[in-house]
C-alpha cells in the first residue's frame, strides 16, 4: 500500500479520501472512489485493491459525490494526469478536502518515456504534463504527438531536447531517483490550477516553461550522492551526453 514520507504524514486527519486507489491503494483511506471497480483498463488489469477500512463509492473525480468539507486529506496519486479535465477535478479535489496530497508522473518522465516509446497514440492514457510552480500552483500542459515534439526555444528546452536524442530513455530512466520521475504537490485549504491549451515557449509567452524544472530535476540528480553507482552506469552508457552538458555549460558531480 502507498504511504507518504512519516514527517508529512496525515496524522489524526480522518476521514481520509483516496481517489482512483486501483491495485495499490493509500493506507490510510478511511473511503476510497473508484471509477471503474471491474474492469481495471487503466490499473494494468490488476485488480481493485479497498483497504479492510476502507469503505469503496464509485464516482468520478470531476463529479464527487460528497458534500463540501467531507474529508481532512484527499489523497490523488495518478489520477490527474487521465482526466479531461482537471480544472474541474482540482475543484472538486478542494470542496470536499481541506488538505490533501496530488501525485502525478513529471513532465522529465513522461516526455523521455513518450518521445521513445512504442505504444501508439491511441493506446495512451494520459493528457497531461503535469507540474507544479512555486508556492501552490498546480501546472497542466496538454500531452499530444504533437506537443510531443515541442520544445521551448530557451536554453532549457534545447538542452532538454538534445539529451532526450542523445539516450534511450527507456533504459537510462532506471538511474533517475523517483522525486526526477514524479510531480509531488502537497496542499492545504487551496491551491491555485492553470490549463493550458498548448506547450508554452517561455520567451514567446513570457510564462514559465515546463523545461526549467525538467533541467532542475535531471541536474539534482546528476549531483545525487546516494545515487553514485547508478550514476556511474549512466555515464558510461552514455558518453555523447557529456559533450550536451558542457555545450549548455552544466557541470555535475557525475557528467561534466
Amino acid at each position: 500500500m502507498k504511504r507518504l514520507p512519516f514527517w508529512r504524514g496525515p496524522y489524526f486527519a480522518y476521514p481520509i479520501l483516496d481517489i482512483g486507489a486501483g491495485h495499490n491503494p493509500f493506507k490510510n483511506a478511511t473511503h476510497v472512489v473508484e471509477i471503474d471497480p471491474a474492469q481495471g483498463r487503466q490499473r494494468g488489469g490488476n485488480r481493485l485493491v479497498v483497504p479492510e477500512s476502507a469503505k469503496l463509492i464509485v464516482g468520478d473525480v470531476t463529479a464527487l459525490p460528497f458534500r463540501s468539507g467531507s474529508f481532512n486529506y484527499v489523497y490523488a496519486s495518478h489520477v490527474l494526469e487521465h482526466v479531461a479535465s482537471p480544472g474541474s477535478a482540482c475543484s472538486e479535489i478542494m470542496r470536499i478536502g481541506r488538505a490533501g496530497y496530488i501525485e502525478t508522473p513529471s513532465p522529465f518522465l513522461e516526455q523521455g518515456l513518450s518521445l521513445r516509446g512504442s505504444e501508439p497514440p491511441e493506446n495512451w492514457f494520459h493528457r497531461w504534463f503535469v507540474f507544479c510552480l512555486p508556492p501552490d500552483v498546480l501546472v497542466f500542459e496538454p500531452k499530444t504527438p504533437e506537443t510531443l515534439l515541442q520544445f521551448c526555444a530557451c536554453q532549457d528546452g534545447q538542452f532538454m531536447r538534445e539529451f532526450y536524442a542523445g539516450v534511450e530513455f527507456g533504459e537510462s530512466q532506471h538511474c533517475f531517483r523517483r522525486k526526477a520521475k514524479t510531480t509531488m504537490f502537497y496542499w492545504r485549504s487551496a491551491f491555485r490550477v492553470v490549463v493550458r491549451d498548448r506547450t508554452v515557449d517561455c520567451r514567446r509567452d513570457g510564462l514559465v516553461c515546463r523545461f526549467a524544472g525538467m533541467k532542475e530535476a535531471l541536474l539534482t540528480n546528476c549531483n545525487d550522492l546516494f545515487r553514485t553507482a547508478r550514476m556511474l552506469r549512466f555515464r558510461k552508457a552514455f558518453p555523447a551526453c557529456k559533450g550536451i552538458f558542457r555545450k549548455y555549460g552544466h557541470r555535475t558531480v557525475f557528467v561534466r
